[in-house]
């Protein structure tokens, strides 16, 4: 088998009703007989991981956001799957915050989303048995606060290209209750939030071997620092490494 056949990297969007709360679903197979080390960069979303070998699972947990690039290894012959969450999701999916898992991560029961019965013959086919239990869960409630939906959608459409003045103004929510709602639930302000948003849409055009920055920095040194200070790398570090370590460079989607 061809080394590009033995790792592969698939993504399917949320349903309609979902896309509020859920950025997208992953899945990643590793079937070398190697561990497949890997690092992955802020991206503004928490997320929710199941490794499995043999269709068994050996590990589910819950991660809080990654401010700063994080090492994973994907063991030998294992495939994983993620859930890439969004702003409403601790409120309104986990009844929870995340701000505790900062930088961390949880061990999950298997009991938890009835995972240990799930059927895990195919990426279409976990992907749909997870937003059944999500849709479940949220038909408790009627609608979203109208403010914190508004937020979310913001967030999404602008993807850290806004000020958090900005921010404020557009949906007359002040930085104050903003910053109260972020801090609470994921554990940042609104202004590292922006900037982890921004850092992560840059990887866009680091991907495409462009080094001076579209445009959200002063001039190239600053947009050099912040990539640097969210990955521990200089974007042409990024570009030169992309097809080895820093799968989110190959794989980030435009929106």
């Amino acid at each position: 088998m061809k080394e590009s056949e033995q790792v592969s990297y698939k993504q399917l969007n949320p349903s309609p009703v979902l896309e509020d709360f859920i950025d997208s679903y992953w899945e990643h197979k590793n079937l070398k007989d190697t561990p497949n080390k890997l690092t992955i960069f802020p991206d503004s979303f928490f997320k929710v991981i199941v490794y499995l070998v043999d269709k068994k699972i050996v590990a589910f947990f819950l991660t809080g956001l990654w401010p700063k690039e994080t090492e994973i290894i994907i063991p030998p012959q294992a495939t994983v799957y993620g859930i890439k969450f969004k702003i409403l999701a601790p409120e309104y999916i986990f009844q929870r915050e995340i701000t505790s898992l900062l930088n961390s991560h949880i061990e999950l029961d298997l009991s938890f989303w009835d995972i240990e019965n799930y059927n895990f013959d195919d990426f279409q086919t976990v992907v749909d048995q997870i937003e059944n239990t999500i849709i479940t869960k949220l038909a408790q409630y009627i609608e979203v606060e109208g403010k914190k939906l508004q937020l979310s959608q913001l967030l999404d459409l602008v993807q850290g290209d806004v000020t958090a003045e900005e921010v404020s103004n557009q949906i007359a929510w002040s930085n104050r209750q903003i910053n109260r709602y972020l801090n609470k639930y994921l554990g940042v302000s609104l202004k590292t939030y922006l900037n982890i948003q921004k850092i992560y849409t840059s990887y866009i055009q680091i991907r495409e071997g462009r080094f001076h920055p579209d445009k959200g920095y002063f001039d190239q040194a600053h947009f050099i620092k912040e990539v640097k200070k969210h990955t521990s790398q200089t974007p042409k570090e990024l570009y030169k490494k992309q097809h080895d370590r820093f799968i989110q460079l190959k794989n980030i989607q435009k929106k």
